[in-house]
């Protein structure tokens, strides 16, 4: 059935709701913005905030129950004028869009909200991708609009960015973040994503409300959003920029280990000091990614290929090669390390996962130090220096 568009203008008393969208900060938990639910009553006089991004550093075992995924969040509600400041003084953009709510779905979306506000149902466990701030607020929208209705987006003509991609469009102005989400996620996150999944970010939910339409059960449709209101305007100031991207950070790396090489082979020694540094921080960051792909509850963490580089058994490579290297042993254990190394090229290779750039310049360094054991000898008798 074809859809007919009206647009039935909403009086200036009438109680109303509004999708808040707060644009990003600079500390880590407010990269990707915020959003919220307002709800004006100027017959009550009722001004407040329905706000599902609470929680705080004093709960016991915190950051230990972050990196479990176990993180627990609230909803509650506060006026709007304690509400705002917050975003205005760290120069947010904060932009607001009425809601075009029937008064029954006003109310519904109202008993919603704050039966959600009690004590006993306030907390919930929160995801990043599927139940955070801005899509539990979306969430309880669209189930106020009632039975027979519906949303309709308007489907963008581009194709739609992975959750990756998404991640990194929004971290891009935070390289060293950036790069440690791009090491936790996994090959789940390369998936494509529909445009409700990319709702997880609050700038994306603003932009398909604004081009949306609901639709009744009789076929008619009201955009979704009533009117746009700019509350404050973006006021950030410009962030210096730290050259020491993770970028530059592995070029280095790859370039010191072949400074390393050299000097080994003008020298005639072997600098072991340099592999158990090396293989110690590769260990260590294998057992981190190894734990969150075991223990922890946060999504897209477990099928995580990094670690054919990132692997924790250099821990236990390391020592046996130290000995090697200090009793002038043949060095042909360092294999595995080369084995995985190309198994990690390979993976790249074949798409299996969508690998940071720096990542790569580590496994060059792996790699070209690995070969560099294997065949020292026959390296020093090509007489390069």
């Amino acid at each position: 059935m074809a859809c007919m568009l009206v647009t039935a203008p909403m009086r200036a008393d009438e109680a109303r709701f509004s999708l808040i969208t707060c644009s990003p900060g600079d500390e880590a938990y407010s990269l990707f913005g915020h959003t919220a639910l307002r709800y004006v009553d100027e017959e009550s006089g009722v001004d407040k905030v329905y706000n599902y991004g609470y929680f705080s550093f004093d709960t016991p075992n915190f950051v230990w129950r972050f990196i479990l995924g176990q993180t627990d969040y609230l909803v509650a509600s506060v006026p709007f004028e304690y509400f705002i400041p917050e975003y205005v003084e760290r120069g947010s953009m904060v932009v607001e869009q009425v809601l075009n709510l029937t008064p029954s779905q006003v109310s519904s979306l109202y008993r919603l909200l704050e039966e959600n506000c009690r004590l006993r149902n306030r907390v919930y466990r929160y995801n990043y991708f599927y139940a955070n701030c801005t899509t539990k607020a979306r969430d309880k929208f669209l189930e106020s609009l009632g039975n027979g209705c519906s949303i309709v987006y308007m489907q963008p003509e581009v194709p739609l960015p992975t959750f990756r991609e998404a991640l990194r469009s929004m971290t891009a102005s935070h390289p060293w973040y950036s790069f440690g989400i791009d090491l936790l996620m996994g090959s789940d996150v390369d998936e494509p994503a529909t445009p409700e999944q990319l709702q997880f970010i609050p700038a994306n939910l603003m932009n398909d409300l604004g081009n949306a339409c609901i639709t009744d059960a009789e076929g008619v449709s009201m955009p979704a959003v009533n009117k746009t209101n700019i509350l404050a305007r973006e006021n950030k100031p410009v962030a210096t920029r730290n050259n020491l991207t993770p970028f530059n950070a592995s070029l280095l790396l790859l370039l010191f280990t072949f400074i390393v090489m050299l000097c080994e082979l003008r020298s005639k020694r072997t600098f072991w000091g340099y592999d158990f540094v090396l293989m110690t921080v590769q260990g260590l960051g294998g057992c981190l990614l190894l734990f969150m792909a075991l223990c922890s509850e946060h999504p897209a963490v477990d099928a995580n290929f990094v670690m054919l580089l990132i692997n924790p058994l250099a821990l236990i490579l390391m020592p046996f090669l130290v000995y090697r290297i200090i009793k002038h042993k043949s060095l042909q254990i360092a294999w595995v390390q080369v084995a995985f190394v190309l198994l990690f090229f390979l993976s790249a290779l074949f798409g299996l996962q969508c690998y940071p750039a720096p990542l790569y310049f580590c496994a060059a360094a792996i790699l070209s130090r690995s070969l560099f054991h294997i065949y020292k000898e026959r390296i020093c008798e090509l007489n390069i220096v």
